[in-house]
């Protein structure tokens, strides 16, 4: 924007030069006023954006390696870049343990990341700020089992073996947690929790577990592959809180208040930016709205009563 507002004064001032030149005696006050007020507009841009950074660390949680960034979000990349005029670099992630850290030590200025990411990067980095977040449908937990099951409700929970996926997860432990708990389970003495990552849904299909505790989407995953009238749902949550996008406290106000300005006002072209790979296609639906801190408390309230230090 600098460029362009520095364009269109040397625009301005070379009709007014031509028009002085080719009648000195038509200047009149008001012209003179106008190119005085466009300095001063254009003044008052720079100096908004005089603390900005040139250069800004963005990282996506659940994504490893930056070739594998680059595949999934370079077009979403060069539209941020072109709608702030700031280049954007990206920052590679390992897991969401290390996002955290990432943020904590001025690795990285800005996360896309998951709801549980965020309360894990909020307790490291108190100065972080959701700006806006990513509301994708069929995002929350469900539990899981075969159709011929006795299990009918979710008391009859009690004494089975629930398969989750990993410490931490959204959708795979956290969610399903809190869901559990509202249910009034015991998490310690009335089920056995297995928490067994990408192998969750083997271990349950082959009968090592009593009942899957994740995401819907699995559910949608799983009738596809199989079939219809293999697997029932139990029990089913509430929606989920949304992916936020996550702010370094280090960043200028004004940059992050423009920022969730043009996450919002430019939704559809960011979303058709992120849509451009398959592998985001969990937002094929979704929509950029504005959200709080308050909006995780049941994220943190689940990690505290699970015994987890965030």
């Amino acid at each position: 924007m600098k460029h362009s507002l520095r364009f269109i004064g040397l625009i301005i001032l070379s009709i007014v030069f031509l028009v002085a030149c080719g009648s000195k005696d038509t200047a009149t006050p008001q012209t003179e006023t106008a190119g005085t007020n466009t300095d001063s507009n254009s003044s008052e841009v720079q100096d908004e954006r005089a603390d900005w950074p040139e250069k800004v660390r963005f990282a996506v949680t659940g994504i490893e390696g930056l070739e594998e960034l680059q595949r999934q979000f370079g077009p979403f990349k060069e539209l941020l870049e072109d709608l702030t005029e700031v280049e954007f670099e990206f920052f590679a992630l390992s897991d969401r343990v290390i996002s955290a850290t990432a943020m904590e030590y001025g690795q990285v200025d800005m996360i896309l990341a998951g709801p549980s990411e965020y309360a894990q990067i909020k307790s490291a980095s108190p100065d972080a700020e959701p700006l806006a977040a990513l509301e994708r449908d069929q995002y929350h937990t469900v539990v899981i089992v075969h159709e011929d099951s006795d299990m009918k409700e979710v008391e009859d929970l009690k004494g089975k073996k629930v398969a989750m996926k990993d410490v931490g997860s959204t959708s795979g432990h956290i969610g399903p947690s809190a869901m559990l708990l509202e249910e009034g389970l015991d998490l310690d003495r009335d089920v056995e929790i297995m928490l067994l990552g990408d192998a969750r849904i083997d271990a349950f299909k082959n009968g090592d577990v009593d009942a899957l505790a994740t995401g819907v989407r699995d559910f949608a995953k799983m009738v596809e592959e199989d079939g219809e009238g293999q697997y029932r749902i139990l029990l089913e949550g509430p929606p989920l809180p949304q992916d936020p996008f996550v702010a370094s406290g280090e960043l200028p106000e004004s940059f992050r208040t423009e920022f969730a300005r043009i996450l919002l006002e430019h939704q559809d072209e960011i979303l058709e930016a992120i849509l451009f790979s398959e592998d985001n296609k969990k937002y094929n639906t979704a929509k950029i709205v504005p959200i709080t801190d308050a909006d995780y408390d049941l994220m943190r309230e689940t990690y505290r009563v699970l015994g987890i230090e965030l």
